[in-house]
């Protein structure tokens, strides 16, 4: 998943990834005579990208994650084009590439017009601003990051040869469905059965409430004088949850189980019996507790982030040589994109001003700040496979703060305008580099990509509208945990300690401390055995029954593995049909309650 919070959305990341796939052996070269810009390709990649960036809105503003969605993707389109193919001009793989390619650009589409994390924290602030506009600056920043992808594929890709772990693996797998006849029925089966699962028990819960969305402890078990339920303490009916944990591994989730119980059985009981927080209720325990989260979680971004400083004459080189592409269809394309950057920064600056009250000359010192950190956040999706999306977003807020203080709104604009040109550099390069070992047009890719931002906007944004119509932000149904970690930012950034919690600043730099330490032990010996701190910095701020129920699914999947290893793979593909289903029908019922087609439960 990816880095909302922390990188591939949200860690296998978008979730989070901790190793590099096995080197491919088998991918051929491309034929000349091979189909690739077909219109059965493009229609395909635009309906998967429509279901994916369905699900990364509603996955990320429970969770904080979101799918970059490469495999997931290319498997569906081999699916589709394949039964498509049966009647006319034989599938080839640069096609399935294609439809990935298109799907992975709309999938980053939430991510880049700040709908996990900007918008949520600007709508917490009582300032939201317009759908149009939202859309506009997505679509804005979104070209901004598949241009700048595009100027540093030379360089990454061929020049250094960086990985770029998923990119690799959808390469990969691409070729070996269209290999081995057997490979898509494994595992399209485990996602068509847990996906129809998922979206029934999503109804039954949701639309009839015949399902809770959660069993909790009775109130009779009293945790440091609390009831249980009072704390949410207990095992959520979410698919969904059950899912992402299966993706992410059981490291990630005892960690979000770890912080979990750290904040909310440890922490939340101590706070309300000593009046610091006056009462058990969940939004007012979140408010402190959200403070040591964010903690946690900057100080593993900072940590991420210093490990790249060897690589920053590398990005002085890369920002040099942007647009200079070789010979040929290269050199015109390396052209185009540098013609192309002036109109769009035009555009979205015109968008900040109107939109966010962000005066060019803080426009341009954002943009200023986002070139390099891209070119960062790059280098570490190559190297590790997470893209630290949210934490170079934070970075520019903390900057940001510095020139520009007492500014919150303007503070997370500026935060937005680095995270989401950085979300579609990271997403783009994943699927340049699949295209690369392919064998595929990058000019062809990067059109997609960039046709990709307009539909994206068209689905996202009236997804996030519809949610938080219904439900509302910083809820229990919709947690908003990015949105929230870029307000308590921008608050810090623009406003100094003097309006935190009280108690909660010596608690915030002791997490912070422990973020930096923990991240660090995490690159020696003890990689396996310390907890990810950013994981623990969600359970602080996520209801507990969220952890409870993802944890489960990260210790389900190991157990599978263990018993079955031969089922590895279409476990995974249950993981993420459980996550899409939950996600569309969840959406499919928030639109049904708005229009008063059906009534809530209960």
């Amino acid at each position: 998943m990816s880095d909302e919070p922390s990188g591939r959305t949200a860690a296998a990341s978008e979730l989070v990834s901790d190793g590099s796939p096995p080197p491919l052996h088998a991918v051929p070269p491309a034929s000349p005579l091979q189909t690739e810009l077909t219109v059965r390709a493009l229609v395909a990649g635009g309906l998967i990208g429509s279901v994916l960036a369905v699900t990364n809105v509603y996955m990320g503003l429970k969770t904080g994650f979101w799918e970059s969605g490469c495999l997931l993707s290319a498997l569906l389109a081999f699916g589709g084009l394949s039964a498509l193919a049966r009647r006319g001009t034989p599938l080839s793989p640069l096609e399935t590439n294609l439809s990935q390619t298109a799907a992975v650009s709309m999938g980053a589409m939430p991510a880049s017009a700040g709908l996990l994390g900007a918008m949520p924290a600007l709508a917490l602030m009582g300032s939201p601003p317009s759908s149009g506009a939202v859309a506009l600056w997505g679509v804005g920043l979104g070209a901004l990051g598949v241009l700048f992808a595009f100027s540093l594929r030379r360089r990454l890709l061929e020049e250094e040869a960086l990985l770029f772990p998923t990119g690799a693996a959808t390469a990969e797998l691409i070729s070996t469905l269209h290999s081995t006849g057997s490979a898509y029925a494994a595992r399209a089966r485990g996602l068509w059965v847990s996906g129809l699962a998922s979206a029934v028990l999503t109804w039954f819960r949701d639309a009839w409430g015949l399902v809770p969305s959660a069993s909790m402890l009775p109130a009779t078990v009293r945790v440091g004088g609390l009831g249980a339920n009072s704390l949410a303490l207990g095992l959520g009916w979410n698919p969904m949850m059950l899912g992402i944990g299966v993706l992410m591994g059981p490291q990630a989730g005892l960690s979000m189980l770890l912080g979990s119980m750290v904040a909310w059985v440890g922490l939340a009981p101590w706070l309300v019996r000593t009046g610091l927080v006056p009462s058990a209720d969940f939004p007012i325990l979140q408010g402190w507790l959200l403070w040591p989260g964010v903690g946690l979680m900057v100080g593993a971004a900072a940590t991420s982030l210093a490990s790249q400083v060897r690589a920053l004459p590398a990005v002085v080189g890369d920002l040099r040589g942007l647009g200079a592409h070789g010979e040929g269809w290269e050199s015109t394309a390396g052209r185009w994109v540098a013609r192309a950057v002036p109109p769009v920064i035009l555009l979205t600056l015109a968008t900040g001003w109107l939109a966010f009250h962000l005066s060019p000359l803080h426009f341009l010192l954002a943009l200023t700040l986002a070139f390099p950190l891209c070119a960062v956040c790059a280098r570490a999706t190559g190297q590790t496979d997470i893209a630290p999306i949210s934490t170079v977003g934070q970075l520019a807020q903390v900057g940001f703060g510095v020139v520009v203080p007492e500014q919150p709104g303007l503070n997370i604009a500026a935060g937005s305008v680095v995270s989401g040109a950085a979300s579609h550099t990271s997403g783009s390069l994943w699927s340049l580099q699949s295209g690369r070992l392919l064998g595929a047009n990058a000019s062809r890719q990067l059109l997609v990509q960039l046709s990709g931002l307009l539909l994206g906007a068209a689905v996202a944004v009236p997804t996030y509208s519809l949610l938080v119509s219904v439900y509302g932000v910083g809820s229990q149904a919709l947690p908003a945990p990015t949105g929230l970690q870029f307000k308590a930012v921008a608050e810090i950034s623009s406003h100094g300690l003097g309006g935190m919690p009280p108690s909660s600043t010596l608690a915030t730099g002791l997490a912070f401390a422990l973020g930096i330490l923990l991240s660090v032990g995490s690159r020696g010996r003890l990689a396996r055995l310390l907890p990810s701190a950013a994981a623990m910095g969600i359970g602080f701020v996520v209801p507990a029954y969220y952890a409870v129920t993802l944890c489960l699914g990260s210790l389900l999947a190991v157990l599978v593995a263990r018993l079955r290893p031969s089922s590895t793979q279409t476990l995974q593909s249950a993981g993420a049909g459980a996550i899409v289903a939950e996600s569309l029908m969840g959406v499919l019922i928030a639109a049904l309650l708005s229009f008063g087609l059906i009534h809530p439960p209960g």
